[in-house]
């Protein structure tokens, strides 16, 4: 992973990434994957642009990131011409994928998004469907929390569906 190819494009896009903080702490948020978990940047496979960038710690702050059973999405951005279905699918599978290998015994998987993003909210709200998945809202901050099982199941189901002919 190229830690500084990540850096500038977070800080390129830090302005769209959605999070509701300045700047400093937004940078706090997308650089703790480069130490506490993993980071990984997302390439255009035809013209090999840098179009997104995602990345995971394991545990929460509010645990000092004991927590470890625990893996928090602290950023997953992609250019907005980029943006779409299946190469969603993708790159979740990829980032769940690498969460599974980095650490096996992860059970839960969680992200905060503005609260006040009902766009946000309304494409996510599958997931918060998945069995065991919970939605909270503190501070106007919403968390999605997913049983990582459930998650990598359905997402997993994406994937075969765009596999199989129609």
């Amino acid at each position: 992973m190229d830690h500084e190819a990540y850096i500038k494009f977070v800080l390129e896009h830090h302005r769209d990434l959605n999070l509701p903080y300045p700047f400093h702490v937004k940078l706090s948020f997308a650089g703790s994957p480069l130490v506490l978990g993993k980071a990984m940047l997302v390439i255009d496979e035809e013209s090999y642009e840098l179009v997104g960038a995602a990345g995971f710690v394991f545990g929460t702050g509010a645990n000092d990131h004991q927590d470890r059973d625990v893996c928090q999405a602290e950023l997953a951005f992609l250019l907005p011409k980029h943006r779409g279905t299946p190469l969603f699918v993708r790159g979740l599978q990829a980032l769940l994928d690498a969460a599974r290998e980095a650490n096996p015994d992860v059970e839960w998987f969680q992200f905060w998004i503005p609260g006040d993003r009902a766009e946000l909210t309304s494409l996510f709200s599958k997931l918060a469907e998945l069995p065991g998945a919970g939605v909270e809202t503190a501070n106007g901050l919403t968390l999605f929390r997913i049983p990582f099982g459930e998650l990598a199941a359905y997402v997993r189901s994406f994937a075969r569906k765009s596999a199989s002919p129609a």
